[in-house]
């Protein structure tokens, strides 16, 4: 038997565990912050601060805090998925 040195977990190997923690990580880079920008926007709207003849404050406040998300979210996002890929082989 040969040794190719990629390590098998269960029945997948650590590089497609890694591609799918990546992948995944863009998924939840890509839609966490948006969740976050429109429920922040929504919220501030539903208080009443923003609206029709605010400066935009609001706005770029929704804008930044959905940017400064991304790498937070894409972390979480391949945290997650390495988590449940290898507890799943555990069992």
């Amino acid at each position: 038997m040969r040794r190719t040195g990629v390590r098998a977990v269960g029945r997948r190997t650590a590089l497609s565990i890694g591609l799918r923690a990546f992948g995944l990580g863009l998924v939840a880079a890509l839609v966490l912050p948006m969740m976050i920008m429109f429920s922040v926007l929504g919220i501030s709207h539903l208080a009443g601060g923003c609206g029709a003849g605010s400066s935009g404050g609001c706005e770029m406040g929704a804008a930044s805090l959905g940017l400064i998300a991304i790498l937070p979210c894409f972390v979480i996002g391949v945290g997650v998925s390495l988590y449940l890929d290898l507890w799943r082989d555990r069992g």
